[in-house]
């Protein structure tokens, strides 16, 4: 026995005498399973783009055989966005998946620079009027699932889902023979999808911060001047088509404990 310890401690192993009782490492395996609740803010650029018509709701020709709508559209406005997410998540050996909902709160209407109407869709000898496009977003919601690697403290991650926004879309004239204001005016719910990629760094075990990027398209809609959303017999909103490009900042709190550290464990010989 004398020469089997002696052996050990020349190998540099411990030296056990009776009972030692041998510590775990306090290292907490899982710092993200559970549900979480947060908030975020940062900043939206909604790309807003179509066509104006009259009553046709399409092109007409200009006098020359060519094609033409009345105008084009096509900008691109910064807004500040902001709002609440709840998610809940599980960890999976370093991977992570999850779901999560948010919220964002109502934006200021995205204008657009006026556009020169085209002659050949106003009688002479008035010439071309004059409109602006405007884009409203009154709250915005998404249900996204999300997948990550998580590296020490840190978690990587790609999200993908479902989005939907209350929206209100307007054309404006201004006709400095007869101003008549809206010519196309309605609100609705639009749906689409998003995508989108982030990290997030965990403080403690309860609150972490994060940076994201959130590409959001809501597809297309079309007003035609015979449906209830046109406020003019002559003007049309013809394939509105509205996407969104947002970055933001984040705090989230994971509700519950961290989970208790395996017992210690006793050495006897």
């Amino acid at each position: 026995m004398t020469s089997s310890v002696a052996g050990a401690a020349d190998l540099g192993g411990p030296v056990l005498r009776g009972s030692e009782v041998v510590a775990p490492s306090y290292e907490y395996s899982d710092h993200w399973s559970g549900v979480y609740l947060g908030g975020h803010v940062g900043t939206q650029f909604v790309h807003n783009r179509g066509f104006h018509s009259d009553a046709t709701g399409t092109t007409i020709d200009d006098g020359t055989g060519r094609q033409v709508w009345n105008f084009e559209y096509d900008y691109m406005k910064a807004q500040f966005n902001y709002g609440v997410h709840l998610g809940i998540q599980r960890l999976f050996g370093a991977f992570l998946l999850g779901a999560e909902f948010s919220l964002d709160g109502p934006s200021g209407k995205a204008n657009s620079p006026w556009y020169n109407g085209h002659v050949a869709f106003t009688v002479p000898p008035n010439g071309g009027n004059q409109y602006q496009q405007r884009i409203g977003i009154n709250w915005q919601a998404s249900l996204v699932a999300r997948a990550g690697f998580v590296h020490h403290k840190s978690l990587y991650y790609v999200l993908g889902g479902f989005a939907a926004a209350s929206m209100t879309a307007c054309t404006v004239l201004d006709d400095c023979n007869n101003p008549v204001g809206h010519v196309v005016k309605y609100s609705a719910t639009r749906w689409g999808w998003v995508i989108g990629a982030g990290m997030e760094h965990r403080l403690t075990h309860n609150w972490s911060i994060r940076a994201e990027y959130r590409y959001t398209s809501y597809g297309s809609r079309t007003c035609l001047a015979t449906d209830p959303c046109a406020i003019n017999a002559n003007a049309s909103d013809v394939r509105n088509r509205v996407d969104t490009h947002a970055v933001r900042v984040g705090v989230s709190y994971l509700f519950g404990a961290p989970a208790l550290p395996a017992a210690p464990i006793i050495a006897r010989y």
